[in-house]
């Protein structure tokens, strides 16, 4: 346990000192998602936005702003595990992977340690601005006072799950600007992060079940927008944690079959 968590923490430290080495980094964190918010948010103004409006059926208009903030949250949490992910691909061009794989690192503890690290300093600007936020706006309906660090625990956990699960197709892949392009923008549209999934035809909600989001999203708006309590919550929990699992478990078969892919042929590309 003592050599995995300094195994973590050696990973943190190489990312910080890798990717948030200026103030006008954390500036940017900042600046960018709340811009992204604001024009999502008065992208709806041009439309009646009145309880007979077709959205009223799905999002309150009184609660639309807390909808937005809760789904951009989520999304940046998501967001900064797949631009960290990408920059995967440049470490194994310059030949920083194959130093990495010649040693006795745990694969697992790399992956997650580099995905923790890029969460936890690319969303805290955000997430101080979300809670500012939410005090102005109101409309908050938290199942009890444990609602939200439940609601934070489960956007880490899953994030950083999906990020490791990423590093992984990353690291292998030849061209990742693919990826990059198949994974983010899908994941805005179809996750839930401005419009609720039920609002999509059957073909968008059978693309947005595929990310892990989609599912995060649900239980942290029914802790803080709905008032759900954990009993009601149960299934929904029961499905991410399944989605989750499967993603753990994709993780480690893939990487170990890269590895051995690696070892037989000298060439950590494999596809």
């Amino acid at each position: 346990m003592k050599q995995l968590s300094s195994y973590l923490w050696a990973e943190i430290k190489k990312e910080h000192r890798h990717s948030f080495h200026s103030k006008m980094i954390y500036f940017s964190l900042l600046v960018w998602p709340v811009i992204m918010f604001v024009t999502a948010y008065y992208s709806f103004a041009p439309f009646r936005m009145g309880p007979d409006s077709p959205l009223a059926r799905f999002v309150a208009a009184d609660q639309l702003p807390l909808f937005l903030l809760t789904g951009y949250l989520g999304y940046i949490f998501y967001w900064c595990l797949v631009q960290s992910a990408w920059q995967m691909s440049f470490e194994r061009q310059a030949g920083t992977m194959e130093m990495i794989f010649i040693s006795p690192v745990n694969r697992l503890a790399f992956l997650y340690g580099r995905s923790l690290s890029s969460l936890v300093e690319g969303v805290w600007l955000f997430f101080c601005f979300v809670l500012l936020a939410l005090i102005f706006v109101g409309g908050i309906h938290p199942s009890g006072w444990w609602a939200p660090l439940l609601a934070f625990v489960i956007l880490i956990v899953s994030a950083v799950i999906w990020g490791g699960f990423l590093s992984v197709l990353f690291l292998f892949s030849r061209d990742a600007s693919f990826l990059y392009t198949v994974l983010d923008e899908p994941m805005l549209i179809f996750s839930g992060v401005r419009l609720p999934p039920l609002a999509f035809p059957l073909w968008a909600k059978v693309i947005s079940f595929c990310f892990p989001l989609t599912y995060a999203l649900q239980l942290v708006r029914g802790l803080l927008m709905e008032g759900e309590t954990l009993l009601a919550l149960t299934p929904k929990i029961g499905l991410l944690a399944t989605v989750l699992l499967v993603l753990v478990i994709a993780t480690i078969l893939l990487l170990k079959q890269a590895e051995k892919h690696m070892k037989e042929t000298g060439n950590m590309v494999m596809y």
